[in-house]
């Protein structure tokens, strides 16, 4: 954090002394939060306290640019006002990545935006099968890791802790992200699709990125409370995908010929509803033998196809 504010601003100080003006705010700006970072990373780092001090003196001795008369009104219609942050993504990877941002690295949860298409925090989770359950479990005194529990997002949580489940099923799990989101605070929008990002910003100046979004249509409670509306651009310093990928499945020309007459784990609601009592699963690994297992349990028949017999495999772990 120490070099990189060094880097947006020395340049720039340099070219302020040999051919005058004044360095872009948004530059200032942005070399002061690399900097301010780096002491709360290493609060005995000398060198990082000593660049915060110059540049609030630098700031305080130069003089203010007045606004432009395009600032000076409202943002154009459909933009909305700068973030820090925008997390693609309010499950397992977008909570975790916000938490951090917020808790360990001290940003204001107000300028950390998580974009969830779904009508919840961990919406993905609540579309699971209905008997799908993490396969790693949870413990709470696992000694093995920093967080003691192999599907924690944040230090200080568990599942296994908050859920008294081991193995917890996906709508379990939501309720876990929902509450952490919730008892931090953190700043989700449900019920929206980002359809484009786009960068911007100049060469050597501070990131910036225009995010492209429209409301998606909910039930019938949450479409009440949110109704859809046309397309936004948000604008944000940097943006974090964490979309996952169970909800996108290759069922189109790029999966295997064949593929549209076969029916994607994403599909599934119920393994014991499923209409048909002899099933091929495609696939060995964690949702290949979590299907199978929860199919035997149905009373139907599967056959696994799997290119490595993933279930017996001896290793160190």
């Amino acid at each position: 954090s120490l070099t990189r504010g060094r880097a947006l601003l020395y340049p720039a100080l340099s070219k302020m002394v040999q051919e005058g003006g004044l360095p872009p705010a948004g530059l200032l700006e942005e070399a002061g939060r690399h900097f301010t970072l780096a002491v709360r990373l290493d609060p005995e780092c000398e060198e990082a306290k000593g660049e915060v001090d110059s540049l609030q003196k630098l700031l305080s001795d130069l003089p203010q640019d007045p606004a432009p008369a395009s600032a000076a009104g409202k943002e154009p219609s459909g933009a909305a006002a700068a973030v820090d942050v925008i997390i693609v993504g309010a499950g397992a990877a977008g909570v975790g990545c916000a938490l951090m941002l917020t808790k360990t690295f001290g940003l204001d949860a107000s300028r950390v935006l998580l974009i969830e298409r779904g009508e919840g925090v961990g919406d993905t989770f609540r579309r699971w099968p209905a008997e799908m359950r993490f396969i790693s479990p949870s413990f709470n005194n696992q000694g093995w890791t920093n967080s003691f529990d192999l599907n924690s997002v944040a230090h200080g949580s568990s599942p296994a802790y908050s859920l008294h489940a081991q193995h917890p099923s996906g709508g379990q799990y939501a309720d876990y992200l929902d509450a952490l989101a919730s008892s931090a605070k953190l700043n989700v929008r449900t019920l929206t699709e980002v359809i484009s990002v786009k960068a911007e910003g100049g060469k050597g100046g501070p990131p910036r990125f225009r995010v492209g979004v429209r409301s998606q249509p909910g039930s019938s409670e949450h479409a009440a409370r949110r109704p859809a509306r046309a397309g936004e651009t948000l604008t944000a310093r940097y943006v974090v995908w964490a979309a996952g990928e169970f909800q996108y499945p290759r069922e189109g020309g790029g999966a295997i010929a064949g593929a549209e007459l076969c029916r994607h784990n994403s599909r599934v609601r119920s393994f014991a509803s499923l209409p048909g009592d002899d099933f091929v699963v495609i696939g060995g690994y964690e949702s290949g033998a979590d299907a199978a297992v929860n199919l035997a349990k149905a009373g139907k028949q599967a056959t696994v196809l799997a290119s490595t017999a993933t279930w017996d495999v001896h290793s160190a772990d």
